[in-house]
């Protein structure tokens, strides 16, 4: 029998208790990792479904070894599971991106309903692939030529920054001098680049984020707000309903967690957001 994969961050600092990602033996064929230098080598031998990195009291190289495993394998889904607790926890692993957050003590059934909604997403994502094949995307015009001029560069080094830092307070001047430019000629060349002004990429992009947030029951409204940089929950709201024309919780309790791919012409008459790069 095949069994999917998964990889066990197992960091905790006491391993001889027990562990619900035990009990996922019979289902899924475990790379056990209690090492960090060698989690990377794993992911890439077992390709994983997704990673679980379990901590009882996580301390900060733990944590940097989660973000940085999220910025190398941006689609893979991490669940987090500690006994430690906190607000400003729980904050930070969703502006990470991971897809759950869980605290323990949790059994091995709980931890398996949790990962239920992820693994019928996969699916989803599997045969949306399988069914939308297309013939791989030609190269754009402006990158067969080698170096690119000013304004393209600065704009992609730009984008490079946002998309690190759109969880925190962005402001136009700080990414003009990020990309060593006054604002004036900052403004120009992403505009001409991009085909958006600064302020309008960043409040589509940090609302796309949103969207994917929501896909996760156990996160707050306000969790998600914060972790894509718009910690005023009416602000955040309203700028939600104005951009894909419904609340956060109506566009969570219309998806679900068993949203389906669909093509970006539907995605666009059904409220969401054109997709941007």
């Amino acid at each position: 029998m095949n069994l999917p994969s998964l990889v066990w961050a197992d960091f905790r600092t006491d391993r001889a208790e027990s562990s619900p990602v035990d009990g996922l033996s019979g289902r899924f064929r475990i790379q056990h990792v209690v090492e960090p230098a060698t989690l990377a080598q794993s992911i890439e031998q077992a390709s994983p479904l997704f990673v679980c990195f379990e901590y009882d009291y996580p301390n900060l190289p733990a944590l940097k070894v989660l973000r940085a495993t999220k910025q190398t394998y941006p689609s893979l889904p991490i669940l987090m599971l500690t006994v430690h607790h906190s607000e400003a926890l729980a904050i930070w692993a969703f502006r990470t991106r991971v897809w759950d957050f869980l605290v323990k003590p949790l059994t091995t059934d709980e931890l398996s309903d949790r990962i239920a909604p992820l693994l019928s997403i996969l699916e989803l994502l599997r045969q949306a692939r399988r069914e939308n094949a297309m013939p791989a995307p030609r190269i754009p015009p402006e990158n067969r030529f080698g170096v690119p001029h000013l304004g393209q560069h600065a704009a992609q080094t730009a984008l490079a920054y946002m998309h690190r830092h759109y969880a925190e307070p962005l402001r136009l001047k700080e990414v003009a001098g990020a990309c060593q430019m006054n604002h004036y000629e900052f403004s120009r060349a992403f505009k001409r680049s991009v085909g958006l002004t600064f302020r309008e990429y960043l409040c589509r992009y940090r609302l796309e984020r949103s969207l994917e947030l929501l896909g996760n029951p156990h996160a707050t409204v306000s969790e998600i707000a914060c972790a894509v940089g718009l910690p005023n929950l009416s602000h955040f709201t309203r700028t939600f309903r104005q951009r894909v024309g419904i609340t956060p919780s109506q566009y969570r309790h219309e998806t679900g967690t068993q949203k389906t791919h669909r093509s970006p012409q539907q995605e666009h008459s059904s409220g969401a957001l054109p997709p941007i790069n």
